[in-house]
């Protein structure tokens, strides 16, 4: 991406540049000269307005101070402004370039200290927005007001299309000087009772805002404010020193810019324009392109001709051509000349259509050809550009290619911060969590599954279940969504939930709490969004995710440029009113319908800019596509202004009310000059897109388009990509009508692919396709198989995830880790006390590993309890003076194919002789009896005892006998004490047969060379995910 004209000379061979008889024209004006200079577009204007400057500072010995070059936009300001800095090559005391604005508010600020009054602030078009809505609003409701005619009834003014016109009428007015008794008086004299209640209802907004805020002024205000102080001599220096205004793309300049500069040029100050009439963008907001060519009238200067570029240095070829039609079908504007520059020797421009059958096709065929661009013929991102019609299509085209993996880039102020994604849910949490919002059920799904609850639809199914569960467990009847609004509610409801979605739900029911008691304490809203965003766990993730690549970094990149533009129209609200609360921010941004422009930096990055016309005002590219040229869309042939009249008011006031005009054609031409100043920003190539099928028509413009034109193929578009092209390769090698030549030469590339470690490339990672290692059984006919008696319930009730945890194994849990440390601390106590079992316990605290602070202490909440019922356990153990034969013995068996071997928590003898063998478990109680009793590992144990395995430590205590065995669980008590004990019954031959039965058939289950499973799992168990993995089919799977 260049600026216009950068390349518009061309450079000899020592690097000079030179500039065409035409461009030398304008640097030969007298100093104190005032002229317009029209060229097509690529003719050189910038470049000629850079030269021009340069050449009055170094060449006349002016001091930069004494000319200043304007804009209509803060960008192509900043663009200007460095460029001619390196031009001049001089210090200076100020911008070189600027927007009409800065200027304007450098004057009424000066004049305002004069005074000893308040430096003016300058409101943005969604805060005006805002004001009006709320006025409007209050009326409908009170029944008060302006009376309005019939057709603009209530439902009318709340529509954002009214507001629009009432804005631009409120603005126009201002431009020419009406005041509200002169517009209602132009009302009656030409029967337009609109203009009339527009009058009354203009009087009272400044009346109102006059006394809540009366230093606060729009733009049209502004300018027309500093006009005034220039007219009363109250100039600061730098307006004072001028001796010369250049003005840049002059065909966007509205009335207020026009005011300004003719009181510059009373003062006697030459004013130069660039621009070209035919590539305004601008016009229907009020601006005045014919103002060019009619420049002298305009400022009241004396007559003088204006100078036109000869030559298009930019652009030439079938794209040039196109530009020479579309701009002949538009009305000169009191120019004209201009098109008939020829295009400079060895300027090329091709141009290509793309009339796909839907939108995706359209989009994925631009995508692959702006990759061929790129990886073929070496163009950079940057220096491609996507324009489309208005605002509104920007993000979804912008994400569609990123999708397609071309990264894109968009100016945020094409549509308000409360539509930009990521900006929305940080918003939405503050609105919900200081009140202005009640929370809802809807509302919190939505916030579960924006990025600050970090859910997807899975994971708030599991939320919704697990909640569920424990309510029917305690009895309740709630509902899903009842429940998780309850739970955002209250901090810890969801700390009963040991799994990730949990967690990352209480995270939010704690953010929303937090910013409940910020907004409490008086934080300002720039505060409020710090504390949020801080507490989310994005900025690491969304930074991390920016500096990658491919569309997870894109759309990281989108995210973070987002929040940074909150961030941005936060400080500003603060910086201008420091006690104002977070909910008069929060009523700007969310109830808003007109974006503000942001001066937050942006990532710059290699990547495509998708924007509207007006986003390209200034800027060339050396491949520019113009897309979703629809019938209907562009041109959009909708008169504007038809509620309220805005230029209806302009004519009448220049003295045209009476005049015909068609009304379609002046919109049919500001349409052609925005698709004409589209389509000149190419250097090389101009694609133009739409859809044709049965629904959708192209636009008017593929009429224009020359004979010959070639159009890029859209049926069935393979995505130049990596990604895509290994897809294709995978599927030609494994679709069943490929021939066997094909699939050799996929193989072969697939191959190569795999060799330089592209993703996906390998067979190897293809699930479903690779052979299973082996079909032979885990274990050999002669092998021995290990049985665990912990692990024998695991695969009893599913050998299928019994075989998975065992082969792929588990991660540790804090449960599980928190488990082995209250095991350690009963084996190794030596005091029955719960402040000896705790010390024990925290002594390996730190082995512990916890997301959070706060989840750490209600970990050691839990622990205590735990503690409590072991130290309980052991003082009742030692008043029952029996005695503790061994910890964590271990013991091996052999039962056929089957070798047994397991670790047995304690085992105790009591004072009659009776051994029990005890197995801790810091898990939630087994209640139910026959579950006890059939309980396999306590079996295990039992059978290990029968066959004499502990007689080796037993008979030193004298005689014994089975006296069973039990569970001890300590998270939970019963009747009164901190645990309970789930009790297994000494074991009957035959019952000690029956658990040798099932050894031996879990053996030879264990053994097999499959293993079986139920499709549905229980999604609140640890290892959930890991297990539903192994049961999705694979896609290459019959």
């Amino acid at each position: 991406m260049q600026n216009e004209g950068e390349r518009a000379a061309q450079d000899e061979g020592d690097g000079a540049l030179v500039l065409d008889a035409s461009q030398r024209a304008v640097l030969d004006l007298a100093p104190t000269a005032s002229g317009s200079v029209i060229g097509a577009p690529g003719s050189g204007k910038t470049t000629t307005l850079v030269e021009l400057v340069a050449d009055r500072v170094n060449r006349l010995g002016w001091q930069p101070h004494e000319v200043v070059a304007l804009t209509t936009g803060r960008i192509t300001a900043t663009r200007l402004r460095d460029r001619l800095a390196i031009r001049v090559g001089r210090p200076t005391t100020g911008p070189l370039a600027r927007t009409v604005n800065s200027l304007a508010f450098e004057v009424v600020g000066y004049s305002a200290r004069l005074h000893d009054r308040p430096r003016p602030r300058l409101i943005t078009g969604g805060e005006q927005d805002t004001d009006l809505a709320s006025m409007l609003s209050g009326h409908i409701e009170d029944g008060t007001g302006p009376h309005w005619p019939e057709h603009l009834d209530d439902t009318v003014r709340q529509l954002k299309g009214f507001r629009t016109e009432l804005r631009e009428l409120m603005m126009r007015a201002t431009e020419f000087g009406v005041t509200p008794d002169q517009l209602r008086a132009l009302g009656r004299e030409h029967d337009r009772p609109e203009w009339v209640a527009a009058g009354d209802f203009i009087s009272e907004y400044s009346a109102v805002l006059g006394l809540s805020r009366p230093d606060q002024l729009d733009s049209t205000e502004l300018v027309r404010a500093a006009v005034s102080a220039i007219d009363r001599g109250e100039i600061p220096d730098s307006v004072a020193s001028l001796r010369m205004v250049v003005v840049d793309d002059f065909q966007e300049v509205t009335e207020s810019t026009l005011s300004l500069l003719r009181s510059l040029v009373a003062r006697g100050i030459a004013v130069v324009a660039f621009g070209d009439p035919d590539t305004a963008a601008n016009a229907f907001r009020g601006g005045e392109p014919h103002a060019l060519g009619r420049l002298s009238s305009e400022l009241g200067l004396a007559p003088v001709a204006p100078l036109y570029l000869s030559t298009v240095h930019r652009q030439g070829g079938d794209a040039a051509a196109l530009v020479r039609r579309v701009t002949s079908h538009i009305g000169t504007a009191s120019a004209g000349q201009q098109r008939s520059a020829a295009s400079a020797d060895g300027a090329r421009g091709s141009l290509i259509t793309v009339l796909a059958p839907t939108p995706s096709r359209e989009w994925s065929t631009l995508a692959r050809r702006l990759r061929e661009r790129h990886l073929r013929e070496g163009v950079a991102w940057n220096d491609m550009a996507v324009v489309v019609r208005s605002g509104g299509q920007v993000p979804a085209i912008a994400r569609a290619l990123a999708l397609a993996e071309v990264p894109t880039r968009t100016t945020l102020a094409a549509r308000p911060l409360r539509d930009d994604g990521a900006a929305r849910s940080l918003l939405t949490v503050i609105d919900i969590g200081i009140g202005r919002t009640p929370l809802t059920a809807e509302l919190s799904t939505t916030l579960l599954l924006s990025p600050f609850g970090g859910l997807d639809r899975l994971d708030l199914r599991r939320l919704r279940l697990a909640l569920r569960a424990e309510e029917i467990a305690g009895g309740g009847n709630k509902l899903g969504d009842e429940l998780v609004l309850d739970a955002l509610s209250a901090v810890g409801r969801f700390a009963t939930i040991d799994h990730r979605v949990g967690r990352r739900a209480e995270r939010l029911s704690g953010t929303l709490a937090g910013v409940r008691e910020s907004f409490e304490a008086g934080a300002t809203i720039e505060e409020l969004l710090w504390l949020a965003w801080e507490r989310s766990g994005l900025p690491r993730t969304w930074h991390d995710a920016a500096l990658g690549g491919g569309i997870l970094a894109a759309e990281a990149n989108r995210n973070l440029d987002g929040v940074l533009a909150l961030f941005s129209a936060a400080k500003r609200f603060v910086e201008r009113d420091p006690d104002a609360p977070a909910r008069v921010f929060l009523d700007e941004v969310l109830d808003a319908d007109v974006p503000e422009d942001t001066l937050s930096p942006q990532a710059r990055g290699e990547s495509v800019l998708v924007t509207t016309p007006a986003g390209v005002v200034g800027l060339e590219f050396d491949t520019v596509a113009v897309s979703s040229l629809q019938d209907g869309i562009w041109p959009n042939l909708r008169i504007r202004g038809t509620l309220l009249g805005p230029q209806q008011l302009v004519r009448t006031i220049g003295g045209l009310a009476d005049a015909t005009l068609d009304e379609r054609r002046l919109v049919r031409d500001d349409e052609l000059r925005m698709f004409a100043l589209a389509i000149s920003r190419a250097r090389s190539e101009v694609i133009l897109s739409a859809v044709a099928n049965d629904d959708e028509a192209p636009s008017m413009v593929f009429s224009l388009v020359p004979d010959g034109t070639p159009t890029l193929d859209a049926s069935a578009t393979v995505p130049l990509s990596l990604r895509g092209f290994t897809g294709r390769l995978r599927r030609e090698l494994t679709r069943p009508s490929s021939t066997d030549v094909a699939r050799r030469h996929a193989a072969a590339a697939l191959a190569r692919l795999a060799d330089d470690g592209i993703a996906g490339a390998d067979p190897a990672h293809w699930h479903g396709l690779i052979e299973p290692s082996t079909t032979e059984p885990v274990f050999g006919d002669d092998e021995q198989v290990p049985v665990s008696p912990s692990r024998l319930s695991a695969f009893e009730e599913s050998p299928l995830d019994w075989f998975i945890d065992t082969i792929a194994g588990s991660a540790p849990s804090t449960e599980m880790s928190l488990g082995t440390i209250i095991h350690w601390a009963m084996e190794t106590a030596e005091e029955a006390s719960v402040s000896a079992i705790w010390e024990s316990i925290e002594s390996r605290w730190n082995e512990l590993l916890f997301e959070s602070p706060w989840l750490a202490e209600q970990k050691k909440t839990a622990a205590r309890a735990l503690a409590a019922g072991v130290a309980e356990y052991l003082a009742d153990f030692t008043r029952d003076r029996k005695q503790l034969i061994g910890a964590e013995s271990e013991f091996t068996f052999d039962l056929e194919r089957a070798t047994v071997r397991g670790t047995i928590d304690r085992v105790e003898r009591g004072p009659d002789g009776s051994v029990v063998i005890v197995d801790l478990k810091t898990g939630s109680p087994i209640t139910k009896t026959s579950d006890i009793e059939t309980h396999p590992q306590l079996g295990v144990y039992q059978l290990a005892y029968a066959q004499g395995l502990l007689d080796e430590a037993l008979d030193a205590h004298g005689e014994h006998r089975p006296g069973g065995a039990k569970l001890l669980f300590v998270k939970q008590g019963v009747r009164g004490k901190s645990y309970r004990e789930g009790q297994q019954p000494a074991l009957t031959e035959e019952q000690l047969e029956e658990f040798r039965n099932r050894i031996r058939l879990a053996a030879l289950g264990m053994a097999a060379a499959s293993f079986p499973g139920m499709n549905d799992i229980d999604e609140r168990r640890f290892g959930a995910a890991q297990r539903r993995l192994h049961r999705v089919r694979a896609v290459s799977s019959d």
